[in-house]
């Protein structure tokens, strides 16, 4: 997104170089802390334990397999991806030395580092791609250890972690299922760290990264009960997420990346001509007995359609090919793409973060100018940042304070209307007329004669809330 779609951090910027002069100490640095994030894109790390997906999933988002995904625990140090017209990396030192550039092909980042890891701060990549050019992403090494012999290494890759995110703007945190008391924990550390207003629960996305393997054998309702724990997770945990989404994070990173290719392609066709259904499923029940079924391809290229798609995508794809989709690289790419919900994930993301991408970055910087501008006694720059967040653009800020109230239950709309909050929560209202909107208006401002002080301020956000749906 060009520099110039920003309107509300351009007037925040303004605002802050005024605070820059101010001639308490703390308070000018505050303001040119201020300038400084609102001239960067929105800063995004991705969190979750290790083994998560989360390198999978930033390769997707990234549409390129930068980051090493295969076997063990793979990141070990920060990686900051930011946007730059040539592909390159460098290592930085915890300690301030010099920067070491990192030698690699230009394509995936070699596992060798050229410090040791323990010395590094971060590596920093620049790559061509647009998403960098809206939002710097961070991929982290993780919350917790798969190794209990590992400790120190542990330590530092989990401090690592907080840190980076509390320095970022916004979360993406990976889960594997339904959330885990130290998961929430940990979202609620770094609402709480450093990042201090800039984590709440509208800045941080929930993806559920392996929407193929946690819920049973029955390949058919695989996507159904992943919708259907995404939808709870978005309810149960509103304090903590805007929303939460699944993805087949493997699928997605191999039809982004072009990884499918013809012999692939090829390779399934074989399989779907020489297998029948009932046998499909039960040599994909396990990848020992895939890879070991009597029929076509050897079995290393069995492991490698393993690999690149899993037993869900293999399946998938054998079914489509049998109702008539060409075994073509394309054809096959296509209908895998659909399959893995990365179109609808990248919806979500769009409407979580970057339609309200503005809106979290000035109110991050507001926050911190009230924070200081109060400590130095300062009413002139307080009133200002105050009367600047209750602009009619920080209207988002509004909804991710419903969605609190909802997830709480403080506030409790009959079905259809709660329906409807939840909508605007987690994908935005549709765009609709103006006769359209008032008749939703209207059911909102009837509810709200009848309800509490807090559910008339809810009832007050959804009318505001329609009438900003109604299509220009």
């Amino acid at each position: 997104m060009p520099r110039n779609a920003w309107p509300l951090s351009d007037v925040v910027v303004e605002f802050a170089g005024q605070v820059a002069r101010s001639t308490d100490f703390a308070l000018a640095a505050a303001g040119r802390r201020a300038q400084e994030r609102l001239a960067q894109p929105l800063c995004v790390a991705v969190v979750g334990r290790m083994k998560a997906g989360k390198s999978t999933l930033l390769n997707a988002l990234l549409e390129t397999a930068i980051s090493p995904t295969a076997g063990g625990e793979c990141t070990e140090v920060v990686y900051v991806f930011q946007h730059g017209m040539h592909t390159t990396a460098v290592a930085n030192r915890r300690d301030g030395g010099d920067p070491v550039p990192v030698v690699f092909d230009g394509t995936t980042l070699p596992r060798a580092l050229p410090i040791a890891a323990p010395e590094l701060r971060n590596i920093e990549v620049t790559l061509p791609v647009d998403l960098l050019s809206r939002a710097s992403l961070v991929d982290t090494p993780g919350l917790a250890s798969t190794s209990t012999e590992r400790s120190a290494l542990t330590e530092r890759i989990v401090a690592d972690t907080v840190d980076a995110a509390a320095a970022a703007d916004a979360l993406l945190f990976c889960v594997n299922g339904p959330l885990k008391d130290d998961e929430a924990d940990a979202v609620r550390r770094f609402k709480a760290g450093r990042a201090g207003g800039r984590l709440t629960g509208g800045t941080a996305v929930g993806v559920l990264t392996r929407a193929d393997q946690e819920f049973g054998a029955d390949r058919r309702l695989v996507w159904k009960k992943a919708t259907e724990l995404s939808r709870r997770m978005s309810v149960q945990h509103a304090d903590l997420f805007s929303v939460v989404v699944p993805v087949i994070g493997l699928l997605a990173e191999t039809v982004t990346t072009g990884a499918l290719r013809e012999r692939h392609a090829r390779g399934l066709g074989q399989l779907a001509r020489a297998w029948n259904p009932d046998t499909s499923d039960l040599a994909l029940s396990h990848a020992e007995l895939f890879v070991t079924e009597p029929g076509p391809l050897a079995r290393g290229e069995r492991q490698e359609l393993v690999d690149l798609l899993g037993l869900y995508g293999i399946a998938e794809l054998l079914d489509a090919i049998r109702a008539g989709t060409a075994p073509h690289a394309a054809a096959l790419t296509a209908v895998a793409r659909e399959v893995s919900g990365f179109d609808d994930m990248s919806a979500r993301l769009r409407h979580a973060l970057g339609e309200r991408a503005d809106v979290l970055k000035a109110a991050a910087a507001l926050d911190e100018l009230i924070a200081r501008a109060r400590e130095a006694g300062d009413h002139s720059v307080h009133d200002r940042a105050q009367a600047l967040l209750d602009r009619r653009e920080m209207f988002p800020l509004r909804i991710m304070e419903m969605a609190q109230y909802l997830a709480q239950n403080r506030v409790r709309p009959p079905a259809g209307l709660a329906e409807e909050a939840w909508i605007a929560v987690t994908m935005g209202l549709p765009r609709v007329n103006a006769r359209e909107a008032a008749a939703h208006a209207a059911g909102w401002r009837e509810w709200g004669t009848l309800t509490d002080s807090m559910g008339q301020s809810v009832a007050r956000i959804m009318v505001r809330a329609w009438q900003l749906a109604v299509a220009p």
